[in-house]
């Protein structure tokens, strides 16, 4: 009977043990995910190739971000399609930035435009919603922010 009990204690006390433990790993992985990514710098995305002599497919853009306080960035934002439009996009902007996380809209253009900034170490990734893709965002037609551009300078 002494042995069952004991068995109990030591398993409840494993238990607790084990979830504790579980418990610290989990918040260590959520506190190293949100930590803080300086945004100040230059991105480029280059997602272009030749096809028929000089003509470029595919696109090129460029972020300039400089960070004005905790939680307030100004953004320079450009992107361009490839042959055989050309068509661009730009914008500059002062955006709220939190949890590494920039986030634009447009109204006046287009009341369906989100872009999405999600800043890491290496780069921003950028997410467009809209509409109507032909024309969203206020850019040129068929032009789409989606990409990662690549940070290349601080």
């Amino acid at each position: 009977m002494k042995i069952v009990y004991l068995a109990k204690i030591i398993t409840t006390q494993m238990n607790k043990i084990l979830i504790s433990f579980l418990f610290i790993i989990l918040l260590t992985s959520f506190n190293n995910q949100n930590k803080f990514v300086e945004p100040t710098g230059i991105y480029k995305l280059n997602n272009i190739y030749k096809r028929n002599g000089d003509d470029f497919y595919g696109y090129i853009g460029e972020i300039k971000v400089e960070k004005i306080n905790a939680e307030k960035i100004i953004m320079s934002f450009f992107v361009s399609k490839g042959a055989p439009s050309y068509n661009s996009g730009s914008f500059v902007d002062t955006l709220i930035y939190l949890d590494n996380r920039a986030i634009y809209r447009d109204p006046e253009y287009d009341s369906t435009c989100k872009i999405t900034f999600d800043f890491d170490k290496k780069g921003i990734t950028v997410k467009e919603e809209t509409a109507d893709y032909n024309f969203g965002c206020g850019f040129g037609h068929g032009v789409v922010a989606d990409g990662f551009y690549k940070k290349v300078s601080k």
